[in-house]
C-alpha cells in the first residue's frame, strides 16, 4: 500500500507575517558563509544562517507552559501527542469573528473519535501571505466551549489554520492590547468585545491544563486532506525549557 504526505505547514522566513501587538519583534536572518579564500577542499563553501524570531511564528506547536505557569515545555511534550490517527475537518463555512462551538465539534465530518489528532480547516490559511491584517485580526476561533469538548474529548493535539487556538476577540481587555480590533468590532456590531468575550483565551488554558498541545497558523497542503481521516505527525523542536516551537505539521494518507 503506498502512502503520500501532504504538507500542513505554513512557509518560515524573514517576511513571515507576525501577530500585530503594538510591541513585536521582527525576524531577523543573516546569512553567513566563508569568504572565497577560505574555501573548504573540495570548494565547498560553507553557508550557516544565524535567526532571530519567536517561535509562534509561522506553523508553530504551543507548550503547555505558554499560557500555565507549571505547564509543561516543549520539551517535556511526550512524543505520542505528536503522532497519531486523527482528522482534517471542514470549517470553511465559518465566517470573520464566527466562534467554533462545542457543537460545530460535533457535527464535524468525519466524526472526531477519542483520542484523534484533530486539525480544524477553516479556509483562513489562504489570506496568512496575501492579506495577514485579516488573517491575523478577523479569523475564526475557539473559545470556551470548544476547548472543553477538546478536553472531554480526550483529543491528541489539535491544529487550527488560523492565527491562534482561540478567537482574536479573547483578549480581554482587547481596548489595551489590540485597541485597533476593539474600536473595528464595536463599530461594526456595536457590541463591547470586553463583554462579549469576558475570558482571556479559554480554549488555550483548558488545553495546557489537560496537556493538550495546539498548533496554530497551519495551511499548506490542508484543503486537499479536508474531510479525510488519516495520521498526522508534527515534531517540535527539543528545545529546553520553551513554551513553543516553529513546526512541520504532516498529514499521511494511505492510498
Amino acid at each position: 500500500m503506498a502512502i503520500k504526505f501532504y504538507d500542513l505547514s505554513q512557509p518560515f522566513g524573514a517576511h513571515t507575517p507576525l501577530w500585530p501587538w503594538p510591541v513585536m519583534t521582527d525576524i531577523s536572518i543573516h546569512r553567513v558563509s566563508f569568504p572565497e579564500r577560505d574555501r573548504f577542499p573540495g570548494g565547498v563553501n560553507k553557508l550557516t544562517t544565524v535567526i532571530t524570531t519567536k517561535f509562534h511564528a509561522s506553523t508553530h506547536m504551543d507548550a503547555p507552559s505558554h499560557v500555565l505557569q507549571d505547564g509543561l515545555n516543549i520539551d517535556q511534550i511526550p512524543l505520542e501527542r505528536c503522532y497519531g490517527p486523527g482528522v482534517i475537518v471542514d470549517m470553511r463555512h465559518k465566517g470573520k469573528w464566527d466562534i467554533i462551538t462545542a457543537e460545530d465539534l460535533e457535527k464535524a465530518e468525519p466524526k472526531i473519535q477519542e483520542g484523534d489528532f484533530v486539525v480544524v480547516n477553516t479556509g483562513w490559511h489562504k489570506y496568512f501571505k496575501t492579506k495577514p491584517y485579516d488573517f491575523f485580526n478577523y479569523f475564526p476561533g475557539f473559545y470556551d466551549s470548544a476547548g472543553e469538548w477538546f478536553v472531554e474529548k480526550k483529543v491528541k493535539a489539535v491544529a487550527i489554520d488560523g492565527g491562534a487556538m482561540d478567537s482574536p476577540l479573547a483578549h480581554r481587555p482587547l481596548d489595551k492590547y489590540a485597541p485597533w480590533l476593539y474600536q473595528e468590532y464595536l463599530e461594526e456590531t456595536g457590541k463591547d468585545a470586553n463583554e462579549e468575550f469576558p475570558i482571556y483565551e479559554p480554549c488555550h488554558l483548558a488545553l495546557a491544563k489537560a496537556g493538550i498541545p495546539g498548533i496554530e497558523i497551519a495551511g499548506g497542503q490542508i484543503d486537499e486532506v479536508t474531510g479525510l481521516r488519516c495520521t498526522l505527525a508534527c515534531f517540535p523542536i527539543r528545545y529546553e525549557q520553551g513554551e513553543a516551537s516553529i513546526v512541520r505539521l504532516v498529514a499521511i494518507v494511505e492510498e
